[in-house]
């Protein structure tokens, strides 16, 4: 069913009013010692995989009551999530640290190889030789970073490929359809049969929570963003 104009004018105050509630209910429950409430959390798949399990197991030992929710998508959806109120907060990934988010640990970007490219000859891969092999570039939630990596050195990749399965780009990776740059967090813990080598300079993502309402943010979102921050130090 498609929103009319109005239902659309309304909805996002009317997810105001439905959060403003939601805290209200946990302030009171903290009050009596209790901790309540659900946290909905936007994340994207290689940190849905490798941070939240361990963020999420820990969470539910200190505060087996509250409930978490877990949206799944790209930076760009993960941000529209937010901006809408449909989540609490999320997960996103940035060459940089800013004020916008909340720092959680960072992530090294690698270089994926097939076992006889030219390119295993060196322990590290300098950016400009990569400019210049034909370039497999994952589209599911990185490909903003690492036109980014190439861009501040005045690089261009030369894309011969866009996919967003990940299994996909490492099989054409290790039939030598190309080469690829992927976060160290995305890659699984067993290989195809590929070579994995550092970025000549090193070039790190920084993850963190997105959340720019944090002043309304509730007690249950503020207990898990603490826990996240403790576990990754």
């Amino acid at each position: 069913m498609i929103a009319s104009d109005f239902g659309k004018r309304v909805l996002k105050p009317v997810r105001d009013i439905i959060n403003n509630i939601s805290i209200i209910e946990q302030e009171a429950a903290a009050e009596k010692g209790f901790g309540i409430g659900t946290i909905r959390i936007g994340s994207f798949l290689s940190t849905t995989a490798r941070l939240l399990p361990k963020m999420i197991a820990t969470f539910k030992q200190l505060y087996p009551k509250i409930e978490i929710v877990l949206f799944e998508g790209t930076d760009h959806e993960v941000k529209e999530w937010i901006n809408n109120r449909v989540i609490d907060m999320g997960f996103i990934a940035k060459l940089c640290w800013d004020d916008t988010i909340i720092p959680i640990t960072r992530d090294k970007m690698v270089v994926v190889i097939s076992k006889d490219h030219p390119l295993t000859n060196y322990p590290t891969t300098p950016l400009q030789k990569l400019a210049d092999a034909p370039f497999i570039m994952p589209s599911g939630g990185c490909e903003l970073i690492i036109r980014e990596i190439f861009k501040q050195s005045d690089l261009s990749p030369f894309v011969q490929f866009e996919v967003m399965e990940l299994a996909t780009i490492l099989n054409m990776v290790q039939e030598g359809l190309g080469v690829t740059v992927l976060p160290q967090l995305a890659l699984p813990d067993t290989l195809p049969d590929v070579e994995v080598r550092e970025l000549e300079p090193a070039i790190w993502r920084h993850l963190g929570l997105y959340c720019p309402y944090m002043n309304e943010t509730s007690p249950a979102a503020q207990r898990f963003i603490s826990t996240g921050q403790s576990l990754f130090k």
